[in-house]
């Protein structure tokens, strides 16, 4: 009966994919919420992907060429209040608080060069804790420090029976409606520090489970075949290597003459060769040949396994295959286009997620420190957080986009201006510009043109 039971229930199920068959024991079934599933791995696949991102040009291609898109240099800000003496004020705060000495607690990066690191650690590493912390300096209230996730005490376990406390995950303590409120940090071997979540910013993606409260390796799913890929490609230079070493050798029928004169020291024209081009030379006797390897990779099988894989590290993290190899021989310039837009969407949502989750905030809570430090003339705190939403409107600027083809992207961009499907704000926000200082340096270049007696086009069109 046992025999039948277990028959039976390896054909049972409505659904293909739900059915257990000898083929498909390797699935690995885990019905339990993401922290369960994903907490005894996410170490390991961070530490084996910071291996690959130092030692696999495809992976730090991948990231470096996702950051200069989505971040360059970092996005430009500028406060959209509509009070021309306020977003002065506060632009200059701005531009004072990105420099190094100020931003950074530890006095050595540009925000620029901040936004970048995190947006890299967090493809790499899964995630990055961005702390706030407040100086209670007039001049420079507010500042920022970098948290990387071998910090988090995943050791933590709640050990007060508190109300308001639901229980931790890998050093994140969630209240009774599962939301973040205080995160522990490890602070040398044998203690931890506890930070209210207020003053934290965990910057991670969700994947598809909404019981996630830490971030995963972007690399999760290229890793495989990432060391496959590596493997296989090491093994196949080892081998052209080696055939390319094997030396020359002569066949002769006067060995004895030959050994004869090596013994007596004699220098005889007929003296062995010891070496050709600086290749040993090996003497066979008499009937044995060697047959000379040829160090050449025949066929293109090792090239259709490299396209192969770097096709799957590239679906596996999101982009173009032309874009992580950056190989165009491929493709036609319709593809090679195609390929280009989608990697801009992806760019796109970089952007947007970097500023919704870590840009607005940044700003609102370094807007809060200025204006109770009183360094915005005009604007008392009361006045402030009583309308907070009126003077908290920061714009990013991303930076410029190149056009694949400029006269017909150019050619569209008017199309679609004309159509008013479009503004030429948006136009030179896509360009990494802001239009007012756009008008503003034609207003100037203008003047310098008209003082200088140079027709502008228009004008010597007219």
């Amino acid at each position: 009966m046992s025999l039948f039971r277990d028959a039976m229930n390896i054909n049972r199920g409505f659904y293909e994919g739900g059915k257990r068959t000898g083929t498909n024991q390797d699935f690995w079934n885990a019905n339990s919420d993401f922290e369960n599933t994903a907490s005894p791995d996410r170490d390991t696949m961070r530490a084996r992907a910071r291996w690959l991102h130092e030692n696999n040009a495809i992976m730090a291609n991948i990231d470096g060429t996702v950051v200069r898109n989505s971040v360059g240099n970092g996005f430009t800000f500028q406060s959209k209040t509509g009070k021309e003496n306020i977003d002065k004020q506060i632009e200059a705060l701005w531009a004072e608080f990105i420099k190094p000495v100020n931003c950074d607690v530890t006095r050595r990066q540009h925000f620029g060069d901040m936004q970048s690191l995190i947006l890299s650690q967090r493809m790499c590493d899964g995630e990055i804790v961005i702390k706030k912390h407040l100086t209670g300096k007039k001049n420079n209230p507010f500042q920022i420090q970098l948290i990387e996730a071998d910090r988090f005490d995943v050791s933590y376990k709640v050990r007060v029976n508190n109300s308001n406390v639901l229980s931790s995950v890998d050093g994140i303590e969630l209240n009774t409606l599962g939301a973040p409120q205080n995160y522990v940090f490890r602070e040398g071997l044998m203690s931890s520090v506890k930070v209210p979540a207020s003053e934290v910013i965990h910057y991670f993606r969700m994947d598809n489970r909404a019981t996630q409260y830490r971030g995963l390796s972007e690399y999760k799913q290229a890793i495989v075949d990432l060391r496959n890929f590596a493997g296989y490609q090491t093994s196949t230079l080892k081998s052209a290597r080696a055939r390319a070493s094997v030396a020359y050798a002569i066949e002769t029928t006067n060995v004895g003459g030959h050994v004869g004169a090596l013994a007596g020291n004699k220098q005889e024209e007929n003296d062995p060769i010891y070496d050709i081009n600086g290749v040993m030379v090996h003497y066979l006797n008499k009937g044995e040949v060697m047959h000379q390897f040829d160090p050449t990779i025949k066929g293109t099988e090792y090239g259709e396994f490299v396209r192969s894989c770097v096709r799957l590290i590239a679906v596996a993290r999101k982009v173009s295959y032309e874009l992580a190899f950056r190989d165009y021989s491929q493709v036609n310039f319709s593809s090679a286009r195609a390929s280009f837009i989608q990697d801009h969407k992806r760019f796109n949502n970089e952007q947007w997620h970097l500023v919704t989750y870590v840009l607005n905030p940044l700003f609102e809570d370094f807007l809060d420190a200025n204006v109770m430090a009183g360094n915005i003339k005009g604007l008392s705190a009361s006045a402030y957080f009583l309308n907070k939403s009126d003077f908290c409107q920061p714009r990013w600027v991303a930076p410029a986009r190149e056009w694949v083809d400029p006269l017909k992207d150019i050619n569209a961009i008017q199309k679609e201006i004309d159509m008013g499907i479009t503004t030429i704000g948006e136009v030179a926000a896509a360009r990494g510009k802001d239009l007012e200082d756009v008008i503003a340096d034609r207003v100037k270049e203008n003047k310098m043109l008209k003082d200088a007696g140079i027709l502008t086009k228009e004008e010597a069109n007219a």
